[in-house]
């Protein structure tokens, strides 16, 4: 297994790429599809693109990256008007995205690909975080040391504070690749993040 990161775009979201047995699995792949490529033999087979939520930072090269592969795309649906072209633009951090989107599914083959998928909204209504073996992709959900914001079109603390329970049962040893920043583990978010302690003792009154 191998993993590129690509920090790209003015927000420097984290582009992931994913490599096992000659398949590839992209992740949030933000903008510039020819750089994303770059990370991608011919030799390999490009089995799907998972959208953690619908932001623009996260969306913008998934259909150059579509017309290059012929790839499926994925996203939890609750967040499809982000990037459904009729409505998107209109909620702010939001580009149309004219690729069908198929939904992600709580346990599912992608490809090559088993991931396990945790509905986290908070960020925005259809937030997930994507896990492959000991990976553990984040997207705006929880970041080393912070999490994402709530302010915004979709977004809701409550249901924040929520999701970042879900954080409390997961392994210790998960590394995490949050879609902005350095990568973390769940350790180590559990023992320094001041937003999950405060979400347990939110839960806990």
């Amino acid at each position: 297994m191998k993993l590129d990161t690509l920090p790209i775009g003015l927000y420097g979201e984290n582009i992931y790429v994913l490599h096992e047995n000659g398949h590839v699995l992209i992740i949030d792949p933000g903008k510039n599809a020819k750089e994303i490529a770059k990370c991608i033999s011919k030799d390999e087979i490009v089995d799907g693109i998972i959208l953690t939520h619908g932001h623009e930072d996260h969306t913008q090269a998934t259909d150059d990256l579509v017309d290059i592969y012929s790839c499926e795309v994925y996203m939890d649906l609750a967040d499809y008007d982000l990037v459904d072209p009729g409505y998107a633009g209109s909620h702010g951090f939001d580009a149309p995205v004219y690729t069908p989107v198929k939904p992600l599914l709580k346990d599912m083959q992608i490809g090559s690909f088993h991931v396990e998928v945790t509905k986290t909204p908070g960020h925005t209504k259809g937030s997930c975080v994507i896990r492959y073996r000991n990976l553990l992709f984040t997207g705006d959900t929880l970041f080393a040391g912070s999490i994402g914001r709530t302010d915004l079109y979709g977004g809701n603390e409550t249901e924040m504070m929520q999701s970042l329970m879900k954080f409390m049962d997961m392994p210790h040893d998960l590394i995490v690749l949050p879609g902005h920043g350095p990568r973390s583990t769940i350790k180590q978010e559990l023992a320094t993040n001041m937003y999950l302690q405060y979400a347990k003792k939110m839960v806990n009154v």
